[in-house]
């Protein structure tokens, strides 16, 4: 490897790192899989491909145009900021009716139905579209064009490394996880944590509007 390619390729790897350890929604799905000892591998996959995506956007121009339109950037604020209250109370309502508790007895409608929220929280999600595409993307797209590819695969390879360490440590807290409570708990949590990024994004909402 020559040194630029550790350099740019370093970069991203740490940048990713230090976005995606931030918990989020896709987060939430990969812990709630892995800790019921239900399949997580496929959700894995489709929040790393998910996220490679949205990296490759970002970095081949599509967030340096986001990032000339503030009312754009606005509007992904504001929504990913209802999303992430939407999600909260979902979470919420489960566990005030005590249906935090997954069912772990899973058939093949409930994996697709699975998959396809996993597919909603990669790629329909505005805040993802915020830290990979208007982020990591404006970063990488001022960077040398012979380069860029390396600082872009470093943060895919930060997504892929998170979300695998995440899903095989959650999985040995399987054990922890047997009781309703404890369920519910995890859920409250959920909840705090929906709302204090929402709040986050409100935040840069009005920070992008003062003049």
């Amino acid at each position: 490897m020559t040194p630029d390619f550790n350099a740019f390729y370093l970069e991203g790897l740490l940048l990713g790192i230090g976005l995606f350890a931030a918990p989020g929604p896709k987060d939430t799905l990969v812990i709630r899989q892995g800790v019921s000892r239900s399949p997580v591998w496929g959700v894995v996959a489709v929040c790393v491909f998910a996220d490679i995506i949205l990296i490759a956007l970002g970095v081949m121009g599509l967030g340096s145009l986001l990032g000339t339109k503030p009312g754009l950037v606005a509007f992904l604020l504001l929504s990913g900021a209802a999303y992430l209250l939407w999600f909260g109370w979902q979470r919420l309502l489960a566990c005030l009716r005590n249906q935090s508790m997954p069912d772990t007895r899973s058939n093949l409608t409930s994996q697709r139905g699975l998959l396809r929220t996993a597919v909603i929280l990669g790629f329909a999600n505005p805040y993802a579209w915020l830290d990979t595409v208007v982020l990591i993307g404006s970063i990488g797209a001022v960077k040398p064009v012979s380069q860029q590819a390396f600082f872009a695969v470093g943060a895919m390879t930060a997504s892929l490394v998170w979300f695998v360490v995440l899903a095989l440590g959650c999985q040995r807290l399987t054990g922890l996880f047997r009781s309703a409570k404890v369920w519910r708990l995890l859920d409250a949590g959920v909840v705090i944590l929906m709302v204090y990024l929402a709040g986050m994004l409100i935040a840069d909402f009005h920070r992008l509007q003062r003049p």
